[in-house]
């Protein structure tokens, strides 16, 4: 996993990006209230929506279901620390270190195997923290697997 610049995600990624700058306006962060769900149609499927949750953990309240088709499970509800899959431990890495460092982060994790499928893959994500009173209370994900022939899965 490495961080990555904005102009090297999949565009996108980078419209989402734009979207979360425009709702945040002024503020450091956007609200999850400022959102709703029609502003997410372009990205439906390739989208998480993780809480924050007191004690250092992170819940998946949406899972992306398109992620759901390449991990073959469904997370949505799951605390990550009752997800045993070693790729959880990558997405924890990363949300992380956008909330400790309060603000987005991309990062583009190179050509390996992560979960039990056919294939190497790569992966692309940005980690978009929101907030309530200063206060990160969810991280808006989203999230590319591309194939090693170069197809976005």
């Amino acid at each position: 996993m490495r961080a990555a610049t904005l102009d090297e995600l999949p565009q996108w990624l980078r419209d989402l990006h734009a979207l979360w700058v425009a709702k945040k306006g002024a503020a450091a962060f956007p609200s999850r209230a400022a959102f709703v769900v029609e502003d997410f149609m372009p990205w439906i499927g390739r989208l998480h929506l993780v809480e924050v949750l007191p004690g250092g953990d992170f819940r998946f309240v949406i899972y992306g279901a398109s992620t759901n088709v390449q991990m073959r499970r469904e997370y949505s509800g799951l605390k990550l620390s009752e997800i045993a899959e070693p790729v959880a431990r990558l997405w924890e890495a990363g949300y992380r270190d956008a909330v400790a460092r309060r603000r987005p982060l991309f990062l583009h994790h190179p050509l390996a195997q992560y979960a039990e499928r056919d294939g190497k893959t790569q992966m692309w994500r940005t980690i978009l923290p929101m907030a309530e009173n200063g206060e990160i209370t969810h991280l808006l994900v989203g999230f590319q697997v591309i194939a090693e022939d170069g197809r976005y899965l």
